[in-house]
């Protein structure tokens, strides 16, 4: 897809929203890399998620420039659910607090607003992250339009990197708060099953953070034992989206 130009006065709002749990050591990067976008019409969202450390003391530091919400401990995908219904903008991006952007990472996504419903970046792999590339799609072969088929074999998009319609996400129930890991890889597959469109910024402006627990849903082949979100997923797909699928590739 090719990116479309802009003007600055018909910009819309975007929301980011910030999951975080214990996440003092990080958190303060994740922030100051949103508030340095070249993009200025965002909003930002924090969903502290029982924080017991300091996490709150450095959330405050930003004053107003922020809006915080506290609940008890109830998992990510509740704490993103809360942000997403938080969310006053048109769009939703959904940032990590121990991850951090590109000061030109929502500006260049913004160029392929027109004719997509989610947007996502290449990413910049560090920290204890031997077992990936260091930059995904460095071949800059990014799936788009409809990446179903894609998409069931593996979660190829950084999580952290995604620009999302926010009605969308809504329409289909926002994240489910039944699983208890690879929530992200869920939804994606839901909005892709119910006909969104992809576009893909294949630079890498999201530094996405590796740590020892990280699960590494992308591979290069599908698991030989289908998991059972897969199985799941696969039973999603609506016909509407079928048949308009089976009319892009006519």
């Amino acid at each position: 897809m090719k990116p479309a130009e802009y003007r600055d006065g018909d910009a819309p709002l975007v929301s980011v929203v910030m999951p975080v749990f214990n996440g003092e050591r990080f958190i303060g990067e994740a922030l100051d890399s949103v508030f340095a976008q070249t993009y200025h019409r965002f909003e930002v969202i924090v969903v502290d998620d029982g924080s017991t450390d300091g996490t709150l003391d450095i959330v405050a530091t930003y004053g107003d420039r922020l809006r915080v919400f506290r609940q008890q401990n109830q998992g990510n995908a509740t704490a993103r659910n809360r942000g997403v219904e938080m969310a006053r903008g048109e769009w939703t991006a959904q940032l990590d607090a121990d991850d951090w952007w590109d000061a030109t990472k929502l500006e260049k996504q913004a160029r392929y607003l027109n004719g997509a419903d989610v947007i996502y970046t290449a990413a910049l792999n560090f920290g204890d992250s031997s077992r990936v590339e260091d930059i995904t799609f460095a071949n800059a072969d990014c799936p788009e339009g409809d990446v179903f088929d894609e998409l069931i074999m593996a979660n190829f998009v950084p999580h952290s990197s995604v620009l999302m319609r926010t009605c969308l996400v809504r329409q289909i129930g926002g994240y489910d708060e039944t699983l208890r890991s690879i929530v992200d890889w869920d939804l994606l597959l839901r909005l892709s099953g119910a006909g969104a469109r992809f576009a893909a910024c294949c630079e890498p402006l999201t530094h996405y953070r590796w740590r020892a627990a990280s699960v590494c849903a992308t591979t290069n082949a599908r698991p030989r034992l289908p998991h059972p979100l897969l199985r799941h997923a696969e039973g999603r797909r609506g016909p509407s989206a079928r048949r308009r699928s089976a009319e892009d590739r006519g």
